[in-house]
């Protein structure tokens, strides 16, 4: 299903385009019909936007940006922790901030993990954090709906989804439906198993926006979260977001990330109004059997070997960066320690940022070990430095690792 669903998006939105002389420059592509969230992708992934895209790699990125939404829309926490960390524990802040430009909506995710990094001042962003925020914030939006809840909010959780898949199948901009199994899987993904069990024994293969906002009516309300061991505890989030959000999702914000779906002929929706969903039902029930066959979903609907393992996780960001910029990037990816960097700046370095980024830049340079580790002993003599403090053998060993990484991966090179 999601297969022909992309395929049909692409077919669109490369209809929207003209490409004379099978290119076509980004001025062009930003001023373009295509969806804002398709051009914002585009705009982050290409590392040079004064040359001009072929048309085939012009393709090839429109097919990503396409399945890496469909996994966001259905799955957000669960794409934002494989795109964010891959399969490590740690990263960067700033590998972090890059990558969150590209998650054009649920907008309570994302400020809230900005908020986060700057409430902290953090340089090292872990999964454990990331995870556990995300889970406190869908706490407490569950408690938005439930607890306190209304049907404007239960509307608001699910009107994203709905309306990115209005043209999945045969819906009207009143009725809109989606298949049980997409609504079963952003339930799971959210935490929501009480709801997630009432979707999945719903008597229907297809529900209406109306169904779905009754069936998140309170029945069980989940237990709070236990503090769990991932460097900040569940009463300091509750800080962050009561300080940043007073209302995680609202009307307001919800109908702006509509109309980064829709394209421009296309009107805002208005407020779904009450629909007596036993009529519609009825006539359904009397679709000749030749169309209900139409709507039989395939049990495989959403298969994680499908959307992720054969497309999203393949999805790497070019890398075409200056050499200043991989030199910086490199240096931040060694130093990613805040602790020692701290300490390794004010012992070593006399807390000078940017003599700290010279000197490293500089050994970095040199040829081998041999040639950097001079250079080291050089700045070490003329600074007065400690050998044998513990900011200076932590530096040599990392410069040492770096370094006996390099002429390990020059030697496997040469064998191959």
């Amino acid at each position: 299903m999601f297969q022909d669903f992309a395929k049909r998006k692409f077919d669109d939105y490369l209809a929207l385009l003209e490409f004379p002389a099978g290119r076509m420059s980004f001025d062009n592509l930003k001023n373009s019909s295509l969806p804002p969230f398709i051009i914002s992708f585009i705009e982050y992934y290409i590392p040079n936007k004064n040359i001009p895209l072929d048309k085939k790699d012009f393709e090839e990125i429109l097919n990503k940006a396409i399945v890496f939404n469909i996994n966001y829309i259905i799955k957000p926490k669960n794409t934002i922790i494989k795109f964010l960390f891959g399969e490590l524990e740690t990263r960067p802040v700033r590998f972090i901030e890059e990558r969150l430009r590209y998650f054009q909506f649920y907008g309570y995710y994302t400020s809230q993990i900005e908020d986060f990094i700057n409430f902290n001042s953090l340089e090292v962003v872990s999964f454990n954090q990331i995870d556990h925020l995300l889970s406190e914030v869908n706490r407490k939006i569950y408690e938005e709906i439930t607890v306190r809840g209304s049907d404007a909010n239960r509307m608001n959780l699910v009107k994203l989804l709905y309306y990115f898949f209005h043209d999945l199948g045969d819906n009207n901009p009143i009725n809109i439906k989606l298949p049980r199994k997409i609504l079963s899987v952003y339930f799971l993904d959210k935490g929501y198993e009480d709801i997630k069990k009432r979707v999945d024994g719903f008597f229907s293969d297809d529900i209406f926006i109306q169904e779905a906002i009754e069936l998140m009516d309170p029945g069980t309300v989940k237990s709070a979260r236990e503090l769990t061991d991932v460097g900040v505890s569940d009463d300091q989030i509750k800080d962050i977001i009561s300080k940043a959000k007073t209302s995680l999702i609202n009307k307001e914000s919800l109908n702006k990330e509509v109309e980064k779906i829709l394209l421009p002929l296309e009107q805002m929706p208005e407020e779904i109004p009450d629909i007596n969903i036993e009529i519609i039902r009825e006539r359904e029930s009397r679709i000749p059997e030749i169309k209900k066959k139409k709507l039989i979903i395939s049990e495989d609907l959403y298969s994680d070997d499908l959307m992720f393992a054969a497309q999203f996780n393949n999805l790497t960001l070019p890398v075409q960066l200056s050499s200043e910029e991989k030199r910086a990037r490199l240096i931040d990816d060694l130093f990613c320690e805040k602790t020692y960097k701290k300490k390794i700046l004010k012992v070593i370095f006399n807390r000078d940022e940017s003599g700290f980024k010279d000197s490293v830049s500089a050994i970095l340079e040199t040829r081998n070990w041999a040639e950097a580790s001079e250079l080291i002993e050089e700045y070490f003599n003329k600074f007065k430095v400690n050998y044998f403090s513990e900011e200076a053998v932590k530096f040599v060993d990392i410069m040492h690792n770096h370094f006996a990484k390099e002429n390990k991966s020059t030697k496997e090179s040469k064998a191959v």
